[in-house]
């Protein structure tokens, strides 16, 4: 008589090693993600802008010292999938510092995280740097958007900048 052995009796709990490898990936990945998370919101010094109704106004930040920011988009009514003009104007600064400077638009809901969407800026002389992104189309009927300018310091590598948010309607 030929023996079969029963494969539902295994010398290990295999079912508790897979239980317990999935809980310890999960772990690894919410202290990744939350580390990553932490250590992105420590490296920008974030500055307040003065209230302004967008995109009617142009709103300004206090920078340090003698340093400002103005902030203007060029489209009365934003859409979703068309270009978004917009213009920052930085004063108090020199030409070799302005020259120093990388500036990025990040667009992101306010309330609806919508994954990397930055355009870098350019720079137009006179402390003046544009550009053109483009809203995305997940967008829900009328979206409070926030428009993140990010100001790279390539002699100190350092982050600051200020959020302004805006309205559109699809």
């Amino acid at each position: 008589m030929n023996s079969i052995p029963d494969k539902r009796k295994t010398p290990y709990p295999i079912n508790l090693l897979i239980l317990i490898t999935l809980v310890g990936i999960l772990l690894a990945i919410w202290y990744v993600t939350n580390y990553l998370h932490t250590k992105q919101a420590g490296q920008v010094t974030w500055y307040s802008a003065a209230s302004c109704q967008l995109p009617q106004d142009t709103c300004f930040v206090k920078l340090d010292g003698q340093k400002h920011l103005t902030f203007r988009l060029d489209k009365q009514e934003p859409k979703p999938l068309e270009s978004l003009p917009i213009r920052v104007q930085l004063e108090g600064y020199s030409e070799e510092e302005l020259k120093n400077l990388q500036l990025e638009i990040d667009l992101q809901g306010r309330d609806m995280y919508m994954g990397y969407n930055r355009t870098p800026m350019i720079y137009q002389g006179e402390g003046l740097f544009t550009a053109n992104p483009i809203l995305s189309i997940c967008t829900e009927a009328v979206m409070v958007w926030r428009a993140s300018v990010l100001i790279n310091n390539l002699t100190t590598s350092t982050t600051y900048g200020s959020y302004f948010d805006f309205t559109v309607k699809s």
